[in-house]
């Protein structure tokens, strides 16, 4: 190995031309190269050059350079004046690079050698720097990860060589939960080539021992070791709890998962971030003498119809799901919940549908709808009073005849009034839209703190449990769950309050009414304080901006 210069206690070894020189305390220089023009010396690790007479070109210096890999050229003024002048002067130009380059990661788990030698010099003399390799591998504590067979036939010259690779730590999961999921309330228009259908899965029923979610808990993790043999430990993965109504659901060990199953009959409901099983009332036949007025603590689901003058009243969902819909009837009322009713309604002037959540009903004739949400119709609503945030009809055969329809934010329809041009009054009260997203905005803000605050709750949770020492460990438990669960439950409450604000943001402007096909003349629209009286077949978007009404 041309030029290699180690220093062990006061002897000084010169490179392969003179290895069995050796002298205590004194260095003679060595010669590098000499020809008529120059002469290249190394003396303590620095280079130095002799110009002997003009006429040297710096690019002479490049096959050089390529013929002895370890110069480095660091002071290139110097170099070009000696190369200009040629006054036969020694001058340091650079200094000499090491025979073996070592480059070992912060981390510590990699090192990499770069050999200086021509591939000449590697090939005849692989053995000793082979050895060279191994001594200085085992000075510098690198035990692991060394690669054996790139030092056995991998090694090259003046490239970077990865030569010893620690193990990562392979990172502990965190724990996966996966709940059932509901289905989407979203109605659609169906035909069989016979008849058209409104239909839409509205309630998930279960049946006792019904999977409902399962939780894969957290993994540990495997450990790794750098190059110097230390172990590098695992991050665990963070663990995640399972949220579920322990008076409706349990909790199971099924192999190396936790399985939540139903306890009872009923439908899946999400309540306070919490999944349950509901209770649900069956009726199979009609609502009517048999069965009188209906008030249930749960959902309701009516196979039949609901006859003339009888009334469902319940706290959660309600369906019915006959194909004629229900005709003069008393209320249907959802206190905490959606209505469906599949067949649509013909009221006779006094029917009445409310809903806290969302209606969808096929049709509505002479009758009151009244949603904390949204209405959905499929067909038409005829001569009927609607009020709900949004009113939404079928992009493509909703009609809005006659009556009233009263929204917040927006209200869609394919066609607005009829050919006899009966009146129909399109009202959307509208809203602020920076006071909206000033709620919003303060909304968010109130839920990320719930978020820190159950995070900073989770971890006391996972203190007490591993902490035997801990007095009173039962009761302080309860108490941090307690409220670890009432905070989720805020959680929860602020991202449907964000889903409403979200929906009637969506409006354009601040208050929107869609007309996808026609509207009839002597159909009037009023957004906001400003009206505007249908004359003439019209198509398109209305909506008030900057106390103005835009159409487009």
């Amino acid at each position: 190995m041309k030029y290699m210069v180690n220093v062990i206690f006061s002897f000084i070894i010169i490179g392969r031309k003179d290895e069995n020189i050796c002298r205590r305390k004194e260095y003679i220089p060595m010669l590098i190269e000499e020809n008529e023009y120059l002469l290249i010396e190394e003396e303590n690790d620095v280079i130095y050059i002799t110009v002997l007479k003009k006429g040297f070109s710096l690019l002479d210096m490049n096959p050089l350079l390529t013929k002895h890999p370890r110069i480095l050229i660091n002071q290139f003024k110097a170099l070009r004046d000696a190369a200009a002048e040629g006054k036969g002067e020694k001058v340091a130009i650079g200094e000499l690079k090491p025979e073996i380059d070592w480059s070992v990661s912060p981390d510590l788990m990699s090192a990499s050698i770069r050999l200086n030698c021509t591939e000449k010099d590697l090939s005849e003399n692989y053995g000793d720097y082979l050895s060279n390799i191994m001594t200085a591998l085992h000075e510098k504590g690198i035990a692991e990860g060394v690669l054996a067979e790139t030092l056995r036939k991998g090694l090259l010259a003046q490239q970077e060589i990865l030569i010893a690779q620690g193990t990562e730590p392979i990172h502990g999961k965190d724990a996966v939960i996966t709940y059932f999921k509901r289905s989407v309330r979203k109605p659609a228009i169906k035909e069989d080539g016979k008849a058209n259908y409104y239909d839409m899965s509205f309630l998930d029923e279960v049946k006792a021992g019904a999977w409902l979610g399962e939780k894969i808990p957290v993994t540990e993790g495997v450990p790794g070791r750098n190059i110097l043999g230390d172990y590098i430990y695992p991050n665990k993965g963070a663990n995640k709890k399972c949220m579920y109504d322990k008076g409706t659901v349990g909790a199971f060990k099924e192999g190396d998962k936790i399985v939540l199953r139903a306890l009872k009959d009923g439908v899946v409901e999400f309540e306070g971030g919490k999944i349950k099983v509901g209770n649900h009332l069956i009726i199979e036949g009609d609502v009517g003498p048999e069965t009188g007025n209906i008030d249930f603590i749960g959902s309701v689901t009516v196979k039949g119809t609901v006859m003339a003058g009888f009334a469902v009243r319940a706290e959660r969902d309600i369906s019915v799901l006959s194909e004629m819909g229900v005709h003069n009837i008393d209320e249907i009322v959802s206190r905490n919940g959606d209505v469906f009713i599949k067949g649509g309604i013909f009221g006779g002037g006094r029917s009445k549908i409310k809903a806290c959540g969302s209606i969808f009903v096929k049709h509505s004739n002479d009758c009151i709808l009244e949603a904390g949400g949204n209405i959905h119709i499929g067909y038409y609503s005829l001569g009927s009073d609607l009020k709900a945030n949004n009113i939404i009809t079928d992009e493509k055969k909703g009609r809005l005849i006659g009556g009233r329809a009263e929204a917040y934010g927006k209200i869609k329809a394919a066609v607005i009034g009829n050919m006899l041009e009966r009146k129909t009054i399109i009202q959307v009260t509208g809203f602020d839209r920076s006071k909206l997203i000033e709620e919003l905005n303060s909304l968010l803000h109130c839920y990320k703190e719930k978020m820190v605050r159950s995070e900073s709750l989770k971890v006391r949770l996972e203190d007490i449990a591993g902490d035997e020492s801990v007095e009173g460990k039962d009761s302080r438990w309860e108490h941090v769950q307690r409220e670890y669960d009432e905070v989720i439950a805020e959680i929860f409450q602020y991202e449907k309050q964000r889903r409403s604000l979200i929906e009637i943001l969506d409006a354009k402007g601040e208050g929107e009414v869609t007309i996808g096909e026609k509207a009839f003349p002597d159909t009037t629209l009023q957004i906001k304080s400003l009206s505007k009286r249908i004359n003439q077949a019209t198509k398109g978007t209305f909506y008030c901006q900057d106390n103005s009404m835009h159409f487009e």
